[in-house]
Parts: C-alpha cells; sequence; structure tokens
C-alpha cells in the first residue's frame, strides 16, 4: 500500500537540510567608527548662492555642509586605528589619493592603421598631466619613507589591511607596526606639507 503524498512531501523536506538564506557580508558602514563627518561642498548649492553667500559670510566653510564619510574609502585601514591625529588622517588621505590618481593616463596601446581624427587630445593630455603628476609626487613619498615604511603605509592606507595582517597576532609586533605607520604618516605630513614640523 502506498502512502499519501503529503506523508512523503513532509518526510523529503525533513530529509533536506535547512540552509537557510546566506546574509551577505555587513557593509563598511555598518560599523560606526568607520564613518565620519566632514566639511564638504553642497552639492544643491547654485553659483549665485555661493557667491551671495561669499559676500555675506567669511571663513573657509561657506558653501560646504556637513556629510557622513566613509573613512575606510578615505584613508583605508587607518581607519580602525583609534589613536590618530587629523594630520595623520590628511597625510593617509593624500597618499591614498595619489594611488588612486597615478593610475590615470598609463601607456596604452595604439592603432596606427587607424585614422586619426582629432589630433588636439586636450581632455587626453590633462588626464596624463594629472596622472604623471601623481606619479611623481607618489614615487617621491615612497623614496623619502624607504621601501620598508612606505610598504606599511601602502599596505594599510592603500589595500586596506590590518595591523594584524601585517604583524601577526603578538601583542608587541603589532604596537611596533603601528609606531611605524604612524611615525611614516608624520613624516608624509611634513613632506607633503600638511604639518609645521620640520623633517
Amino acid at each position: 500500500m502506498s502512502k499519501p503524498p503529503q506523508l512523503q512531501a513532509s518526510k523529503a523536506i525533513k530529509r533536506t537540510p535547512a540552509l537557510g538564506p546566506v546574509a551577505p557580508p555587513p557593509p563598511k558602514w555598518s560599523d560606526p567608527r568607520n564613518v565620519g563627518f566632514r566639511m564638504v561642498p553642497d552639492p544643491s548649492m547654485t553659483d549665485a548662492e555661493f557667491f551671495h553667500q561669499r559676500q555675506t559670510k567669511n571663513g573657509p566653510h561657506v558653501g560646504k555642509v556637513v556629510a557622513a564619510v566613509s573613512m575606510i574609502e578615505l584613508i583605508g585601514g587607518l581607519a580602525r586605528i583609534k589613536d590618530r591625529t587629523e594630520v595623520q588622517e590628511a597625510a593617509a588621505a593624500k597618499f591614498r589619493l595619489l594611488h588612486e590618481r597615478a593610475q590615470i593616463g598609463g601607456a596604452r596601446a595604439m592603432d596606427y592603421a587607424r585614422q586619426r581624427v582629432d589630433t588636439s587630445g586636450s581632455q587626453q593630455d590633462a588626464n596624463a598631466e594629472i596622472g604623471e603628476d601623481a606619479r611623481r609626487q607618489y614615487r617621491d613619498a615612497v623614496q623619502g619613507l624607504g621601501m620598508v615604511r612606505s610598504n606599511i603605509v601602502e599596505r594599510v592606507v592603500v589595500f586596506d589591511q590590518s595591523i594584524s595582517m601585517i604583524a601577526g597576532n603578538g601583542a608587541r609586533s603589532r604596537m611596533r607596526a603601528t609606531r611605524e605607520l604612524m611615525a611614516a604618516l608624520d613624516d608624509l605630513a611634513v613632506q607633503f606639507k600638511l604639518s609645521p614640523r620640520q623633517p
């Protein structure tokens, strides 16, 4: 005698492992420590309103609003380190920005058989100059720090690696790597003219 189809279906469900929905990884914005507040240009402000405010108000914050900024996107893995100064943040942000802009205007393959229509290339020349200037500043920063210290800054600030990934799980090694990172950022701030301290 065959079993009712409802009973067969219930047994089949019991034999199937319950996987459930797979939760996506938490976004970088979920941790409040990774969110900072900065004054940024107001995107809704017209040019006329900006010039009007410049005539009636003074200070560097004219035409700007407070906005939440992802510190991970701004300074990379340095956002996970609590004891950091504003000067170190500024140096890390510029170092990361230079690395990103250094990718602009690289060498491209050219099709010499293709007929050239517009040879002015003003926009391409401007992009190439931005990339070349960023590569020069980035190269100077790396040479000023040295290969070892610049490698630490690059891995943390540019590639978002944690101190534990660089130095391991030992407390002393992590503290030593953190001190080296902060000292390198202080030197970068001087090199970028973000700090009055002399090298």
